[in-house]
């Protein structure tokens, strides 16, 4: 199999040669490293140069004549690429050298699959913790309680995305398919929307071995608020909680809609929101209990939300 690299920059001079030399130093080496630079005006480019003048072959640079944002630039990026499978790619964190090995071998072996995902370990200053954590740990991800074909698909529309991008690689043949994106809201970016369209096909394959770094850092686009100051303890459901479950089934339907996704999904949600009542309401006292019930249905009208 052919390997390509879809990979965006945007000052990100800190770190973008780490981040390389980790793609080129692979077990398994990747043919075609496409990098599209959302206009730079650090070193980035600079450092860019030279690497491409030691790897002509490899690394082609395309810069952006216009700023076209963290989605657009990666969907320009995913359309260049031209190996039989894709990796997504940020700036600012590294590959383990096994990474490629590990997940063409998935691939050869697993034709039905087309996106592959793979846990990370966290790292970075941000990071306030002497142990070992990875992004499933934050997540309470264990890829054992995807044994059944809507588990995943499930997990990520009713609950959100925990496949960050930089864990991802794409069969090319389904990436061109699904492209361009159908951007059908701001919260689905680039790699939510080929994972939920993946995960419909039941085409998902949850790769536990951990095959990257994830690196936290204040400047990153997305990571550092969520993950810099983490808890691994599971929060009791709150009230608020519980009604942000409840009004989520606006974006769900939306969403399914918008991507053609198996419409049951939309009454799998709906008891997916009565179960968190349930579950909400069984930790009161008996008394509290019957009074919120009746201050839910009549006073709140929750289940409005489900119309």
């Amino acid at each position: 199999m052919i390997l390509s690299v879809a990979l965006c920059t945007y000052n990100g001079e800190t770190y973008i040669a780490e981040q390389l030399e980790s793609i080129l130093n692979q077990e398994k080496p990747v043919s075609q490293v496409i990098i599209c630079d959302d206009g730079s005006t650090d070193g980035t480019l600079k450092i860019l140069s030279e690497y491409t003048a030691h790897f002509p072959d490899i690394i082609k640079v395309y810069q952006n004549p216009e700023n076209l944002g963290y989605i657009g630039n990666f969907e320009k990026a995913m359309s260049l690429c031209t190996g039989d499978l894709v990796f997504l790619c940020d700036q600012d964190d590294r590959w383990y050298k096994n990474k490629t090995t590990v997940i063409t071998d998935r691939f050869e072996k697993n034709p039905n699959i087309n996106i592959i995902s793979h846990n990370i370990k966290l790292f970075g200053k941000a990071i306030d913790s002497t142990e070992e954590t990875t992004y499933w740990d934050i997540e309470s991800v264990n890829p054992e309680q995807f044994k059944h074909p809507r588990d995943i698909i499930k997990r990520i529309l009713y609950q959100g995305n925990i496949f960050p991008g930089m864990s991802i690689a794409i069969r090319n043949t389904f990436l061109k398919a699904h492209l361009p994106l159908k951007k059908i809201n701001p919260v689905i970016i680039h790699d939510y929307e080929l994972m939920l369209v993946a995960s419909n096909k039941d085409s998902v394959w949850v790769e536990k071995n951990i095959l990257g770094q994830y690196r936290i850092h204040p400047k990153q686009n997305i990571g550092y608020k969520t993950f810099s100051h983490f808890k691994n303890e599971k929060e009791a459901l709150s009230r608020d909680s519980l009604f942000t479950v409840f009004k989520r089934f606006s974006f769900v339907k939306e969403t399914i809609a918008g991507l053609n996704l198996d419409p049951s999904l939309e009454n799998g949600y709906k008891a997916y929101c009565l179960q968190q009542y349930k579950n909400y309401l069984k930790n009161l006292p008996l008394l509290e209990r019957w009074i919120t019930k009746m201050k839910m249905k009549y006073y709140f009208h929750i289940f409005d939300y489900l119309k």
